[in-house]
């Protein structure tokens, strides 16, 4: 691409991309452009766009961004004569778009923002950028609305990781802008008193954005500064009334800002701000204003009572008035505007309850005066939580016309409803648990007189929900009204939703009908209740299932005597006798919740027990087996048939908790467990399922399993052999947490680990194959990780680890999360087993393999930290370095430096290159982990600076092919 040829090229791009009907072609010139946007010709091409009076609004917006990415990102590549040049264009078109397009001038004014961080304060001359531009700017009025955006803009743009600079410049701005408030502030009050009226928005606007950056500036000259009476006057004007919010909420924000908070410090401004809020309240109450009005007057109240809850806590008449103002909110009929509280409310109970905040602000001593003043406050806010209660319990109500919405209103209901859940929890944590219950339960116990007659079951299922949604603040020991109410629950009509919300509310009361006196009594009749549910439509069937499973769980001891009559309805809906609406997921709700309670059997009960369980399960897998073995293959069959029966199986296996009987359940399945190895041995999905049933087996039966042990392994080393599944690795893993240290079993524990390992590095030779396998990665360090853990001796002195290690530094800067994690954490702990006291054994095998791997593990680990791996891994990066680093010392930090000195020095400076090795040095001397932490991440800051930096960076420290030593 040359000058105008390019500008062509351009221009033709732009109008295929907005105006041409095929599709592949606008695709086609998307890509172009994005591509154009990367090179260096695109500064001056843009800018020339930009200076052309003839050009599109299409062409100006792309070029305008195109410049403000360029500045951003690209600003490196540059001369270094340019800077000034491109700040003289920016403000030449600045003035150009001062009166729009609106969208061309705000990317000017982003780009000149970035320019404002890329250069030092002293290229903007005495008084750094701001008083630089109300010298080019504040004298012409024209140009007013440019610098407006532009004092928006910079604020924002303080601590912005999308422009690449050093970590240094980056503070270094933020410090600058810190320093040049008041300067922004004169410009701010400038364009105040001599700008047109139109304009006080966006000076409100500025103002917000630079209070954010105030925290220097004494409450007390805030208090009377022109800025802030114009925020407050703005609240009374329809046209600044959004900005003006904006603006009083920084200032709010501002009053409670450090740590700790110094309220007493800003009361100045506090005394200015509270009383004109709270001046809103009039108008609030008006419903006839505009609703995007009404909400930033929520919003203000809403932000004044969390940012001053503690003060409010105390109880004064004064914060009583802000409380009665927020409950004026929470009792808006818009269930949107209602919730913009219930953050406060639950910063206002957190306050009330919680000793920790309460000690705080008590100056005496002792638990008693603690717990005096808590009782003090609690005694001050019950009425208004009990008045909270009602002013949201009625929310949770479905409509009559709730058939009739779409997905999303059905949506935002629920949500609404969750929100209001939590809301019960905060109440219920101020007026306790039972008297909550007795403000929920009204409305049911009430309609309750209409049994025989009409019942409205809207009302009763909102009233069981709200009590649902407070089940764990109910003490156990309540013994009045969970009776009449779950005694109500068969009673109530068979409404599809209210079925489903009586069946959550047993499965949450669960607990308490396990420990409760009164609730022996009430366990039949809620069984059969829920048992009936199991025919009931979708949802409600679900939510009974579900019940069942947590009633089994909670009431285990005391379901002995109706443990027969649960599995026979089992046996019905596993068969498809009657009429059972269950889904799969269902199903294994039940079988969940029936293992459970089936463990707890006496001994001679248990047997026949657990074969009632299975025999449903166990029969149509036999058949389907038999079926295949008799076809000679089982191609006929899709995975989800033998999977069905399969994930039933895991359930039980998973939820047995008896290891002898379930080590003979295992057993005697066995047969038909290894026919499903053998004729689904190829398909992922099958052996996944089975793998995970048999992990759960051995998880539980443990050493139970004794002789079966062997052929299931036998199964595991010639399945992976075959087919590679990382299933079966997983399955290994869990057998040596089990078996591991037992002496007995190293002999075919032995064999197992040497022919899995030996099988996946051959697998695994490059970053590709990481890559293309992230699974098998993923549970082979897994399973190496267990070795070192539990069995060290069956892996460490032998020929297999030293390969292990190259295999795992191959593949350490794969991208998958959980693969990287596995590698980073086997790393992590063989370095641990090396400095180990316990088992110091084990240091000259791992010396051995690790010395000669040391400086291409430490060049591997260092690409990874400055670029090779997301950020959001640089933490367990960090750790194995440094453990790297203090377990080797000296040796790791020349490691370090030859690595290090592979950077190139166009992207980090002498000076950070000796700051990140300092820190490796502090690392093996025992150095503050903070610190060092720090100068890692600021290193990794550096290196990624942009796109270009990065790929210069990894080039140089990710050979195409590692340098690694003879595994002999």
């Amino acid at each position: 691409m040359e000058g105008q040829g390019s500008r062509t090229l351009l221009l033709e791009a732009l109008q295929a991309l907005y105006h041409h009907p095929d599709p592949q072609i606008r695709t086609a010139a998307n890509r172009w452009l994005d591509e154009f946007q990367h090179t260096i010709e695109a500064w001056q091409v843009s800018d020339g766009v930009l200076h052309d009076s003839s050009s599109s609004l299409e062409a100006l917006y792309f070029c305008a961004q195109t410049l403000r990415t360029k500045v951003q990102r690209d600003f490196e590549d540059l001369p270094p004569s340019a800077p000034l040049s491109l700040r003289s264009s920016l403000m030449t078109l600045l003035m150009k778009f001062c009166q729009g397009p609106a969208t061309v001038r705000t990317q000017l004014c982003l780009a000149m923002a970035a320019l404002a961080v890329q250069i030092s304060a002293e290229e903007w001359g005495q008084g750094g950028v701001v008083h630089w531009l109300g010298c080019e700017l504040g004298s012409q009025p024209e140009a007013i609305p440019v610098l407006l955006e532009l004092l928006a803009v910079f604020p924002q743009e303080a601590n912005s990781y999308k422009i690449a600079v050093r970590p240094e410049r980056r503070r270094q701005f933020h410090r600058d802008l810190v320093g040049s408030v008041q300067d922004a502030f004169d410009l701010l009050r400038s364009c105040l008193n001599e700008g047109a009226p139109d304009l006080r928005e966006q000076v409100l606007l500025a103002f917000a954005a630079w209070m954010r950056l105030s925290y220097g500036v004494p409450a007390s000259t805030l208090a009377s500064h022109p800025l802030v009476a114009a925020a407050l006057a703005g609240l009374d004007s329809e046209d600044t009334f959004d900005a003006a919010v904006d603006a009083v909420t920084e200032l709010i924000r501002y009053t409670v800002n450090g740590s700790p908070v110094d309220l007493a410090a800003h009361m100045p401004l506090v005394q200015v701000l509270v009383p004109r809020v709270m001046a809103l309240r009039p108008r609030f109450a008006d419903t006839v204003r505009d609703e995007e009005i009404t909400k930033g007057m929520a919003y203000l109240f809403a932000e004044m009572g969390e940012s001053y809850v503690d003060l409010i806590a105390t109880g004064s008449s004064e914060a009583l008035l802000i409380v009665e103002a927020l409950a004026e909110v929470t009792s808006h009929p818009d269930d949107n505007i209602s919730a913009i509280t219930f953050n406060f409310w639950h910063h206002l109970s957190h306050a009330l309850t919680n000793r920790g905040r309460l000690e705080q602000y008590i100056t005496s001593e002792g638990e008693a005066a603690i717990d005096a003043e808590r009782d003090r406050r609690i005694a001050i806010f019950h009425p208004t939580f009990e008045l909270l209660v009602s002013l949201v319990s009625f929310r949770v109500k479905y409509p009559p016309e709730f058939e009739s919405w779409r997905k999303d209103e059905l949506g935002d209901f629920k949500s609404t409803r969750y929100a209001i859940a939590d809301m019960l929890m905060d109440a219920a944590a101020v007026l306790g648990g039972q008297e909550t219950l007795r403000l929920l339960a009204q409305p049911l116990l009430q309609v309750s007189g209409g049994i025989g007659g009409s019942w409205d079951w809207r009302t009763a299922e909102a009233s069981l929900y709200c009590i649902r949604a407070i089940a764990k603040a109910v003490p156990s020991s309540e013994d009045v009204l969970l009776p009449q109410v779950m005694a109500l629950l068969p009673q109530l009509p068979p409404h599809p939703q209210l079925v489903y919300t009586s069946s959550l509310t047993i499965a949450a009361f669960a607990d308490w009908l396990g420990s409760a006196a009164s609730a022996h009594a009430l366990l039949p009749m809620l069984l059969q209740l829920l048992t009936n549910a199991l025919s009931a439509p979708e949802d409600a069937c679900a939510a009974a299932a579900l019940a069942i499973k947590h009633i089994c769980d909670a009431c285990r001891k005391q379901l002995a005597e109706s443990a027969d009559a649960l599995l026979i309805v089992y046996q019905q809906v596993m068969t498809g006798k009657g009429n059972f609406k269950l889904s799969a997921d269902d199903e294994l709700q039940l079988i969940e919740g029936l293992s459970i309670m089936v463990s707890t059997l006496p001994a001679e009960r248990l047997s026949p027990a657990l074969d009632a369980l299975c025999i449903p399960i166990l029969a149509p897998l036999q058949q389907l087996v038999a079926v295949a073995q008799q076809a000679g293959s089982s191609e006929q069959f899709s995975s989800s048939q033998y999977t069905l029966h399969i994930d039933r199986i895991a359930n039980i296996f998973r939820y047995i908790s008896e290891p002898e009987p379930l080590a003979d359940l295992f057993q005697r399945m066995w047969p038909i467990l290894k026919a499903v190895f053998n004729q689904r041995a190829g398909d992922v999905r099958t052996m996944e399922k089975l793998c995970r049933a048999c992990k759960y087996a051995v998880r539980n039966a443990g050493r139970a399993l004794g002789s079966v042990m062997g052929p299931l392994l036998e199964e595991v080393q010639e399945g992976y052999r075959k087919h590679h599944h990382s299933c079966l690795l997983y399955l290994a893993s869990e057998v040596i947490k089990v078996f591991g240290a037992d002496t007995a079993c190293a002999g075919y524990l032995g064999t197992l680990i040497s022919v899995l390992f030996g099988q996946t590095i051959a697998l695994l030779t490059s970053i590709q194959d990481f890559t293309s396998q992230p699974d098998v990665a993923d549970d082979c360090f897994l399973l190496a990780s267990r070795c070192i853990r539990y069995c060290p001796h069956l892996l460490i002195p032998t020929t297999m680890f030293p390969p292990l290690l190259d295999c795992a530094m191959t593949g350490v800067t794969i991208q998958h999360r959980e693969a990287c994690r596995s590698i980073l954490t086997f790393f992590q702990d063989v370095f641990e087993l090396r400095k180990s006291h316990a088992v110091k054994q084990y240091r000259a095998a791992v010396d051995a393999a690790l010395m000669p791997r040391g400086a291409t593990l430490t060049r591997v680990l260092i690409a990874a930290l400055v670029g090779a791996l997301p950020e959001s891994r640089l933490e367990e990066v960090i750790y194995v370095l440094l453990s790297l680093s203090r377990l080797y010392g000296a040796q790791a930090v020349n490691w370090a430096q030859e690595a290090a000195a592979l950077i190139p020095s166009s992207v980090v400076t002498e000076g950070e290159r000796m700051s990140f090795l300092q820190a490796i040095s502090s690392a093996t001397s025992g150095g503050d982990s903070p610190a060092l932490t720090s100068s890692m991440e600021e290193m990794s800051d550096v290196c990624r600076r942009n796109k270009k930096v990065l790929e210069a960076v990894q080039s140089a420290l990710q050979p195409l092919h590692l340098n690694l030593p003879s595994a002999g």
